[in-house]
């Protein structure tokens, strides 16, 4: 896996959660990383909190719950489903229901490359 500068995919994260849940939490747990992969959702997630969804395909599965503060559901409108995006913000753990990795306190770092 490439953690290199604390950057990753959403798959490599998601990968690492599965394959050891707490080797990936020690490794994980409350860093800051950024994170990349296809936007799959972009809105409101269950609870209604601003949210990406990262996969490594347009139509791929979700990997990475990416969850912005609540004030940041303007900022939602730069990214549409289909974009590459980057986010950076603090991991959390998987969520073993749905197998998506968690990220809270997310801000979006880039978009297709801008």
């Amino acid at each position: 896996m490439n953690v290199q500068e604390n950057r990753i995919t959403a798959q490599a994260l998601c990968d690492a959660f599965v394959e050891n849940k707490s080797k990936a939490e020690r490794e994980y747990g409350t860093r800051i990383m950024k994170i990349s992969g296809t936007a799959v959702h972009v809105g409101p997630d269950m609870f209604g909190l601003p949210c990406v969804e990262l996969s490594e395909e347009k139509e791929g599965n979700s990997r990475a719950i990416c969850l912005l503060p609540f004030n940041n559901y303007l900022k939602l409108r730069r990214v549409s489903k289909g974009d590459e995006v980057m986010m950076e913000g603090e991991v959390r753990s998987i969520n073993d229901e749905i197998q998506k990795v968690i990220v809270k306190h997310c801000q979006i770092v880039e978009i297709n490359g801008k």
